[in-house]
């Protein structure tokens, strides 16, 4: 029997996937087969006309079915693209959105502008860190907010807090491969719980479960692999932003802010969350596909 090639493969399981209702067959096709074969996607387009061998085509076979099953991709291949970079992932820590680029890209335009609540000298108290430039990420998962945020901001220091250890390692192995590792401090603990009380910081940024529990049943079966403690918002999705806005006056400096990821109906309820708490200073940004998805929020005196 003929060996199959790259190209007949490829063009053959993008049709299959297809017809499986699978978006971007072809793309995924490729990302799979690459995976398989240990090259990257320029490598693939450049071997064509490759045989397989049997181990290779079972192998293929064998990442096809488990997609199939429901599996994510990323968690098949164990690495998932964000912004510029590559990131490791696995089965213990959520899948990284293209959604919360935007969350990076409006905290880096806020740390380098620092056009927000720009608090005078004299109202930061003696007690504060004098840092300007050190953020606070809650719950960091893999590590793709914090390790962007020092990748674009070589001046920033970052802390970065998970309740799963598992998540935690991730994420420090991710710091480690992208060269951060130094200027990133990660924390395995609830929220502010494992940070010292002392410390103070210019931003506290999250994008924290924000599912409401009820819906959880809803979802795909896919995003339904990930972890639930990384999805599960409470009964209206909103407890952990209670959770991080109640507590957050005690880490902020005051002219500090806050940067949030929320769900796409959940802008105005937060917004309102924020104001309740004295952050006066409130900024929506929609993301690509035009849903408000990013909250700053900001006191424009200190009272």
């Amino acid at each position: 029997m003929k060996p199959l090639t790259v190209d007949f493969v490829l063009r053959s399981t993008a049709a299959f996937l297809g017809e499986k209702g699978l978006p971007s067959a072809r793309l995924e096709a490729e990302l799979l087969l690459a995976f398989v074969l240990g090259l990257d996607r320029l490598q693939l387009y450049l071997q064509f006309d490759r045989p397989l061998t049997p181990k290779e085509t079972a192998d293929y076979k064998s990442v096809i079915k488990r997609r199939l099953s429901g599996e994510p991709l990323a968690y098949i291949t164990g690495k998932k693209s964000f912004l510029k970079w590559d990131f490791s992932i696995n089965s213990s820590v959520l899948i990284p959105r293209p959604e919360t680029e935007l969350l990076v890209e409006r905290t880096c335009a806020l740390v380098r502008t620092g056009q927000q609540a720009e608090a005078p000298a004299e109202e930061t108290p003696a007690t504060e860190e004098r840092d300007e430039r050190r953020l606070l990420e809650l719950g960091t998962g893999s590590g793709v907010i914090a390790i962007s945020l020092a990748l674009y901001l070589p001046e920033v220091r970052i802390d970065a807090v998970d309740i799963s250890p598992q998540a935690i390692t991730v994420a420090v192995e991710n710091a480690q491969r992208l060269g951060v590792a130094e200027r990133i401090t990660f924390y395995t603990g609830d929220l502010f719980a494992p940070l010292p009380t002392a410390k103070r910081y210019k931003g506290i940024v999250s994008n924290p479960p924000y599912i409401p529990t009820a819906e959880l049943a809803t979802l795909s079966k896919e995003v339904r692999t990930e972890p639930v403690i990384a999805l599960d918002g409470g009964a209206d999705g909103l407890d952990f932003y209670r959770r991080i806005i109640a507590s957050a006056g005690e880490y902020l400096r005051a002219d500090g802010f806050l940067a949030f990821e929320h769900g796409y109906d959940q802008a105005a309820s937060l917004s309102d969350l924020a104001k309740q708490a004295g952050y006066d200073k409130v900024s929506g940004y929609k993301d690509p596909a035009g849903y408000n998805r990013v909250l700053i929020c900001s006191r424009s005196a200190v009272t």
